[in-house]
C-alpha cells in the first residue's frame, strides 16, 4: 500500500512553502527535538523491513515542529537535515517522485536558510544528485563514479580484532557470514579496490582470524572477505566523514593472560602507534572479596569481584582535531592530553595500575580505534577525558557520560560535538544502536560514571566558584562504541567560559583536575575491594 505525501499532517506544508514562524520558544524547541531524535533512533534500530512510511511521516512531523518553535539555527539546521535524509529514505523506499522532489526541497531550504550549517555543503551536494537524478530518470550509482577502498587497517591480540574498511564516500554493502571454510564477507556496492588493495591478501598470522582477502566481485562491487577460526560473536556498524565500516570480532582465545598484540593499516605512510605501556602479562586476580552492598543489585563485575590491573586513558581529540578552542586560544585536545600525562603517574605510582595512553602526543587518532586499542590491550576501565563547550559563555561545570541513548537535547548536542571527527548524523548507526540497547558494560559504566562524576566535581569546586554539578549523563558517543570493559567520557570543565579557561590553563589547576579523577577511580577501586593492592602488583609483576 502506498502512502502519498497528502497524508502528512499540515506541518509538512512548512517544508514546501518555506518558513512559517510561529514564535520563538527554545525550551519547546529542544523539547520538540529531542522527542524527533528519539523517535528516529528507536525507528532506525528497527530492522528497514519493519519500518513503515507512516513511520517516516512521523519522525518528520516531530522535526518540523522543532523548527517552528525556534527557527534559529542551532536546531533548525539539523532538523531540516533529518528532515531531508528522511525523505531521501522514503524516495529509496518506494519509487514515488514526490518524496524524491520533498527531499531536494528540504536540503534546498536547509541551505537557503542556514548558509553557515555544517549541514550545507552536503545538503547541496545531495539535492543535485537528486535533481540530476530526476531529470535522466536513471539511478544515481549508474552514472556516479566509483567509490574508492582507500584503507584496511586492523588492531587484534588473541581473542579479538577490529578491522576498519575505509572507503572515500558512502557506500551500501551487504554482510554474509559462510561455513566450510569459516568466513565473512561484505561486498562493497559502487566501488574499486585502491591500487594496493585489489588482489591484496593481509596476513592476520597468530590470531583467531586468519587473513583478509580483497578482490573485485565484479566491475563494480569489492569483496573483502574475513577468514577466521571459532569466531565467537561480531558486530558492524559504519562511521562517517570519512566513511568506513567497522568490524569488531570476538573468538575463544586463551582468555586475559597472554597476549598477542598485532596492528596493520594499508595507508602508504605509516601510522603512529599509541604511547602504550609495554605488553605484559595480566596480573594475577586478588582473592579478596569486593565489597557489597546487600541492598544493592550486584554487576557481574561485582559478584566476581573482577580487579583493575590496566587503565586506558583517552585525551580526546589531536592533531588536526583541535577540539573546542576558548576565547583565550585555550585549545582542548592540549588541555585533555596535559591532564592524562598527570593522572597517568598517580594511578601506576599510587595504585599499582598499568595505564596506557591513547595517545601521548598531538596526533591524530580516528574515534573507533582508541576503543580498538582498549580491546586489544584487554584493559580493565576506559577513560576519555574532553573539555566542554556551549554556545552560552556562562556554562560552567564538570559532567560524566557512559553509552547510551541521548535523553535531553544537550545530552545530544555534547554527543554531536564529540563525535563530529567521525560520523554525520548518530541516526544513520543502526548496529550501534543495537549495541546501545544490548549494553553489555552500560552497568558498570554508570558506577564508575558516579564516582568520577561526584569525585571531579568535589575536588573541583573547593577551587573554582562557580562550579556546577551537571550530573552522570548518557550518549551515544563514538568513542565508546564497542569497548570490552567499563567505559566513560568525562568533561572537565568549559573552556567556552572565559574564567573557567582562564582557571584550566593554569598547570597547578591542571593537576588538581588530575588529582580529582584520580580520586574517582581509586573510589571505584575501592568499591570492587581492590585498592591497597599495589604491593600484590608489584609481587606478581616481579614474579613474571
Amino acid at each position: 500500500m502506498l502512502f502519498p505525501f497528502r497524508l502528512l499532517p499540515a506541518l509538512s506544508l512548512v517544508l514546501l512553502g518555506g518558513p512559517l514562524v510561529v514564535g520563538q520558544d527554545r525550551g519547546a524547541a529542544e523539547t520538540a527535538y529531542a522527542e524527533a531524535f528519539r523517535f528516529g533512533l528507536e525507528l532506525l534500530a528497527k530492522p528497514e523491513s519493519q519500518r513503515t512510511i507512516p513511520d517516516y511521516q512521523q519522525a518528520v512531523s516531530l522535526y518540523l515542529r522543532a523548527v517552528d518553535h525556534d527557527p534559529a539555527p542551532e536546531i533548525a539546521a539539523d532538523s531540516l537535515y533529518a528532515v531531508a535524509t528522511l525523505y531521501d529514505r522514503m524516495a529509496d523506499r518506494l519509487p514515488e517522485a514526490e518524496y524524491r522532489q520533498d527531499a531536494i526541497r528540504a536540503y534546498r531550504r536547509l541551505a537557503r536558510e542556514h548558509p553557515q550549517s555544517r549541514h550545507r555543503r552536503a545538503a547541496l551536494d545531495r539535492a543535485v544528485q537528486l535533481e540530476t537524478t530526476a531529470r535522466r530518470k536513471i539511478p544515481v550509482p549508474d552514472k556516479t563514479p566509483l567509490a574508492v577502498v582507500s584503507e584496511i587497517r586492523y588492531r587484534a591480540n588473541e581473542d579479538y580484532t577490529r578491522v576498519v574498511i575505509q572507503l572515500d564516500r558512502e557506500v551500501k554493502f551487504e554482510k554474509q557470514v559462510l561455513k566450510s571454510p569459516d568466513r565473512i564477507y561484505f561486498d562493497l556496492v559502487g566501488t574499486r579496490p585502491g591500487p594496493e588493495l585489489n588482489g591484496r591478501t593481509i596476513s592476520v598470522d597468530g590470531v583467531f582470524i586468519k587473513r583478509i582477502r580483497v578482490a573485485r566481485n565484479r566491475p563494480d562491487v569489492v569483496r573483502v572477505v574475513l577468514d577466521y577460526h571459532k569466531i565467537r560473536d561480531h558486530t558492524v556498524f559504519a562511521l562517517f566523514e570519512p566513511f568506513r565500516i567497522v568490524i569488531d570480532t570476538r573468538g575463544h582465545g586463551s582468555g586475559r593472560k597472554a597476549k598477542t598484540t598485532r596492528e596493520f593499516s594499508t595507508a602508504r605512510k605509516a601510522r603512529p602507534t599509541p604511547a602504550a605501556a609495554p605488553t605484559r602479562k595480566k596480573s594475577p586476580e586478588s582473592p579478596r572479596a569486593a565489597k557489597r552492598d546487600p541492598q544493592e543489585d550486584l554487576t557481574l563485575t561485582r559478584m566476581l569481584g573482577l580487579k583493575v590491573g590496566r587503565v586506558v586513558v583517552d585525551p580526546g581529540h589531536g592533531g588536526h582535531d583541535t577540539g573546542a578552542i576558548g576565547p583565550g586560544g585555550l585549545r582542548e585536545k592540549d588541555l585533555v592530553l596535559s591532564i592524562a600525562r598527570r593522572l597517568k603517574p598517580l594511578l601506576e605510582e599510587r595504585l599499582g595500575t598499568q595505564v596506557i595512553l591513547t595517545r601521548d602526543d598531538d596526533r591524530f587518532i580516528p574515534l573507533e580505534e582508541r576503543t580498538a586499542i582498549a580491546n586489544q590491550h584487554q584493559a580493565d576501565l576506559f577513560i576519555s577525558i574532553h573539555g566542554n563547550a556551549s554556545r552560552g559563555r556562562r556554562a560552567t561545570g564538570a559532567e560524566t557520560f557512559y553509552l547510551n541513548f541521548a535523553k535531553t537535547a544537550s545530552e545530544q548536542d555534547v554527543a554531536t560535538r564529540e563525535n563530529a571527527a567521525s560520523q554525520r548524523t548518530v541516526g544513520e548507526l543502526e548496529d550501534l544502536l543495537r549495541q546501545i540497547a544490548k549494553g553489555d558494560y552500560n552497568a558498570e559504566s554508570r558506577k564508575l560514571a558516579g564516582v568520577v562524576q561526584t569525585s571531579l566535581f568535589s575536588g573541583i569546586k573547593k577551587h573554582r566558584r562557580p562550579f556546577l554539578n551537571r550530573g552522570v549523563k548518557t550518549a551515544p558517543f563514538i568513542v565508546l562504541m564497542g569497548a570490552s570493559m567499563p567505559s566513560i567520557l568525562t568533561e572537565v570543565g568549559f573552556i567556552s567560559n572565559p574564567a573557567e579557561e582562564k582557571f584550566l590553563t593554569t598547570s597547578e589547576n591542571r593537576q588538581k583536575v588530575a588529582e580529582a579523577l584520580f580520586e574517582g577511580v581509586k573510589q571505584y577501586l575501592q568499591d570492587l575491594g581492590t585498592a591497597g593492592l599495589k604491593q600484590e602488583l608489584a609481587e606478581a609483576r616481579s614474579e613474571e
